[in-house]
């Protein structure tokens, strides 16, 4: 799960901080995908 929200982040589906507000519990998995796929840019706080 943590990957496929990772996957919408990127895409632009849904903003990071909406996500990780919402599903806080998948804040770990999502940012091992986004910095694995080069976009650790895009992770706040």
């Amino acid at each position: 799960m943590a990957d496929f929200m990772g996957q919408l982040i990127i895409e632009g589906a849904y903003r990071y901080e909406f996500v990780i507000t919402k599903r806080p519990d998948l804040k770990e998995g999502i940012d091992a995908y986004l910095t694995s796929k080069g976009k650790q840019d895009i992770i706040k706080g």
